[in-house]
């Protein structure tokens, strides 16, 4: 195989992460909102995600979290080819919690709500929760001195993100305490952390152009 063969395979299988990253978000959005409009007093204000995964037509959202989860840790691993060559430690960590957010979401299709009182469910989601946003902060620690030609634009995004989607699971654990529309407190979570994996799917994709 030539020098020219090995750089076009290596760039193929980044195009192909990359598209799982871009997929991912959009797949999973539009499932929901369809399942949405099946699920008859299904509320945006009120009912969480989650709640599509138990009662009528459950299999397709439980499902979509498994799909998720899998073109998630597919971004993962391409993003782990597609960082600096010598990464520090906070973007080799950054890129498991990546995978540790990916295998929760997984992991909540795999036990919905309506297993042993959805214990599993919500600690998993919980640690989901935590990792997506533990690993934007340290891809943001881990890239900020890099070649700001290449990296500083999706580092300070990633910052960005990452304090938002803090905020925002703060403001989601309130909404939750008092009532006052969790559903939509959890969809601005979601929303955030949802679009950096795109980002990070279109990220990456342009990397895979220029190697």
């Amino acid at each position: 195989m030539t020098i020219n063969n090995m750089i076009t395979k290596k760039q193929g299988r980044l195009k192909f992460y990359a598209i799982c990253g871009i997929i991912a978000p959009i797949l999973f959005w539009v499932m929901v909102i369809i399942e949405s409009i099946l699920r008859p007093g299904y509320s945006q204000y009120y009912n969480f995600v989650s709640d599509l995964g138990v009662g009528p037509l459950a299999i397709i959202q439980n499902i979509n979290f498994i799909i998720f989860g899998i073109l998630t840790i597919s971004l993962a691993i391409g993003l782990r080819k597609g960082l600096p060559i010598q990464q520090s430690r906070s973007l080799k960590i950054g890129v498991w919690f990546v995978i540790l957010f990916a295998l929760g979401v997984l992991l909540a299709g795999v036990f919905p709500e309506s297993y042993l009182s959805a214990i599993p469910h919500n600690y998993i989601s919980a640690t989901a929760f935590v990792a997506i946003i533990a690993a934007q902060l340290l891809i943001w620690q881990g890239l900020k001195n890099e070649d700001r030609t290449i990296w500083g634009r999706y580092a300070t995004y990633s910052l960005i993100s990452g304090l938002l989607s803090l905020i925002f699971v703060i403001l989601l654990k309130v909404a939750i305490l008092y009532g006052f529309y969790p559903g939509l407190s959890q969809r601005a979570f979601l929303l955030v952390s949802w679009i950096w994996i795109g980002v990070t799917g279109l990220k990456l994709y342009s990397l895979s152009r220029m190697k």
